[in-house]
């Protein structure tokens, strides 16, 4: 083999590898493996509430519980969703985007339910940065009008 062909193969490697994290299945069953609980810390500071993940439906989807918010992930075909059924009395559905920065998972709202107008807040993005097996970053980005705010949380598996 050439220096060349063993550098181009290389290259198909890797990106083989970094779109097989960024796909659908694969995420799937890297949500599936964070079943269980976990605190949350903001600012430095741990909430009273937790965060609690759980397989469902014959294994066909997670629950994410965020104090009395459900977020439901599942698979599309090769696309990854998420249906988050927040607070704010609307219904955000995400999808995952590509992504080449291995740990790095953000779903981008396309649509929404129960919307008041088009200006009312909603989530627009849910970012997780996966540090290890026990440990997660997650930011959430609200659309506030023609602004955006960020929530940012740490979560450790307890």
């Amino acid at each position: 083999m050439t220096k060349s062909f063993k550098i181009g193969l290389l290259l198909l490697t890797i990106h083989a590898v970094s779109a097989a994290f960024g796909s659908g299945e694969t995420t799937f069953e890297t949500f599936k493996g964070r079943e269980g609980r976990w605190a949350i810390q903001s600012e430095g500071k741990t909430l009273s509430i937790e965060m609690t993940y759980a397989v469902g439906s014959k294994g066909s989807i997670v629950t994410e519980q965020f104090g009395k918010e459900l977020s439901v992930i599942y698979r599309d075909g090769e696309s990854l969703m998420m249906t988050h059924f927040c607070n704010a009395g609307n219904e955000p559905r995400l999808r995952l985007k590509e992504s080449s920065t291995p740990g790095l998972l953000e779903f981008e709202t396309f649509d929404i339910t129960n919307l008041k107008d088009a200006d009312a807040d909603h989530v627009g993005k849910i970012i997780y940065r996966i540090i290890d097996a026990r440990k997660i970053d997650l930011e959430i980005v609200w659309q506030k009008g023609k602004s955006q705010e960020s929530e940012k949380y740490t979560l450790t598996k307890i």
